[in-house]
């Protein structure tokens, strides 16, 4: 399912989590900062929720989630984890969230506005439907370093069905300070995460063959197997593809009303 372009990721639920597992420490502070920031007051929406990564544990501290994604398989992935039961779950569009102005006491989303053609409607809705006393914290995500100039070649090599629907990766940050300025928001806090990865480019290869990455499911797999094929070989020549990638570095971005 997909609604006004934005990605479905029923097809991921069997192996969303075995293929993108925060390392327990840098989820610990992730935790620490969404509890201490946006779940006061609440409720709490987080839009995208998928299998819980982040609304499941919260939940099982005691902070009231609204769970919101386009998924229905990946929300019954959430269900059966520990705290899951306790997260109000809504399949909805992040464009119209079917809720009243001033809902929520604080909001959250991670790794979903690179999903959302019209992500800058998502922000929108969130600036409705959040009270002003509240916050919103986000982490835009995607690719950086080398996975970066990775994709950008096969950007270069398949065309436009390579690319994410939705929030471009270049400036980022700058374009999610400006839609949320459009919302009376303002950055209070960013705090800087590190992803630990341990993977190899063997193994980033691998995947994009059997199409774990979003990405990837608008390409045709023969197009999609010449296209590794040529990226393998050009990335051999300047990376070494046995060895581990370093951490991945992103930032969580904490928003509140302008006085």
């Amino acid at each position: 399912m997909s609604s006004g372009g934005s990605l479905s990721f029923d097809r991921a639920a069997d192996f969303y989590d075995a293929t993108r597992t925060t390392d327990r420490g840098t989820l610990e502070r992730i935790l620490g900062l969404l509890e201490t920031t946006v779940s006061v007051p609440g409720p709490v929406l987080e839009i995208g929720v998928g299998t819980g990564q982040l609304a499941a544990p919260l939940a099982h501290r005691g902070v009231p989630i609204v769970g919101l994604d386009l998924s229905a398989a990946m929300m019954e992935r959430l269900r059966a984890k520990e705290g899951g039961a306790d997260v109000r779950l809504i399949r909805g569009d992040a464009t119209r969230l079917p809720f009243a102005d001033g809902s929520f006491g604080g909001a959250y989303a991670r790794w979903v506005l690179h999903l959302i053609p019209n992500w800058m409607d998502a922000i929108h809705e969130l600036g409705r439907v959040v009270r002003r006393e509240g916050a919103i914290a986000m982490e835009p995500g995607g690719e950086t370093g080398i996975l970066a100039e990775i994709h950008i070649r096969f950007v270069e090599v398949v065309g436009d069905l390579a690319r994410y629907p939705g929030m471009p990766p270049v400036d980022r940050e700058l374009m999610l300070d400006r839609a949320m300025a459009d919302v009376g928001r303002a950055p209070t806090e960013i705090v800087q995460v590190m992803y630990d990865r341990q993977v190899t480019l063997t193994d980033h290869f691998d995947r994009i063959v059997t199409k774990e990455f979003s990405w990837t499911w608008r390409v045709p797999d023969d197009l999609l197997r010449r296209a590794v094929s040529e990226v393998r070989s050009w990335a051999a020549t300047r990376w070494d593809l046995e060895a581990p990638q370093p951490a991945w570095a992103t930032s969580w971005r904490l928003y509140e009303a302008v006085p």
